[in-house]
């Protein structure tokens, strides 16, 4: 028979597990970016208004998609879900938002209908949003803390960034191969994948202000020939496996520990050279299919057939 004390350790242990997951659609809560940085976008796969750091923590307000609605920075926007992770923190500042109501509404002692009414808000007023705790916004104003209802709070709409200026055209690296030989719809991939060379690597990224090897490779592909799945494991999963001596330019190559543990991928570009995002710090470039990226080598994925 279970002691006491083991049943509370279990009970604790349990809910410490279920606070890290993320919750249902629709339920506010906190959550914090796992990426190395992760775009905030006006609309899902809409304009970037903002980079968000390591650890960034924010205010989950619908996860009903892969493209979550949040607030951070006293704005709201998308955020690609899969690069969030549950946190236990309450307490952060969401800066600031505003009521909106008919007549007024209440501050509450504590997150619930049934607490004491600390004060009456009306329509309009400004209120420092300063965490989120049971599904409700922590808010002070006029020098009192209490609670508001999410369904009352709004934040200020996201704002579209200036374009920037047109940049310098990138040189293509030494080792660009030719193409001649290769089909139109090759070409067509290898050409169009070219012109984001210089891109800088973003963790979660998949437009021309950004990209991780699955981001680009998608992107590239979408814009191009076809549709393939966005994750470096399911591109490798849905295409037709080729050697390292069938392939051909245009070629999707993946790379990791083995075929179920894909990590990376790039396309095939011919003469044993291939272009890819490689990781943080780093940009879209051309490399060469050897080293560490030979040993990792897991094969080639074929999209395109002619």
């Amino acid at each position: 028979m279970n002691s006491p004390k083991k049943l509370i350790r279990i009970a604790v242990s349990a809910a410490l597990a279920a606070s890290m997951l993320l919750p249902n659609a629709f339920a506010l809560y906190p959550a914090k970016v796992k990426a190395d940085a992760l775009y905030l976008r006006e609309a899902p796969e809409g304009n970037i208004i903002a980079t968000l750091p390591q650890d960034t923590v924010l205010a989950v307000v619908n996860n009903s998609n892969s493209w979550f609605k949040v607030v951070v920075n006293g704005r709201e926007g998308y955020v690609s879900g899969e690069y969030l992770t549950g946190t236990l923190t309450s307490d952060f500042n969401l800066g600031t938002g505003h009521i909106v109501c008919d007549t007024t509404v209440n501050l509450r002692e504590q997150p619930n209908t049934s607490s004491t009414v600390l004060a009456s808000l009306s329509n309009s007023t400004a209120v420092s949003v300063t965490g989120v705790y049971q599904g409700w916004y922590k808010v002070s104003c006029n020098g009192k803390n209490g609670y508001v209802h999410p369904d009352y709070i709004t934040f200020a709409a996201v704002q579209t960034p200036a374009p920037a200026e047109n940049k310098a055209p990138v040189t293509p690296a030494s080792n660009v191969v030719s193409y001649t030989g290769t089909s139109e719809a090759r070409a067509e991939v290898l050409e169009y994948a070219a012109q984001f060379l210089g891109t800088p690597y973003v963790y979660g990224g998949s437009s021309p202000s950004g990209f991780d090897c699955s981001g680009f490779t998608s992107y590239v592909f979408n814009n191009t020939v076809g549709s393939i799945p966005r994750v470096a494991q399911s591109q490798f999963n849905a295409t037709t496996h080729v050697s390292r001596e069938e392939l051909l330019p245009g070629d999707l190559v993946f790379f990791g520990s083995s075929a179920s543990s894909i990590s990376h991928v790039g396309i095939y570009v011919g003469d044993d050279t291939f272009i890819h995002s490689p990781h943080t710090g780093d940009v879209v470039k051309y490399e060469s299919l050897s080293g560490s990226y030979a040993s990792r080598f897991q094969g080639g994925g074929r999209v395109i057939f002619d």
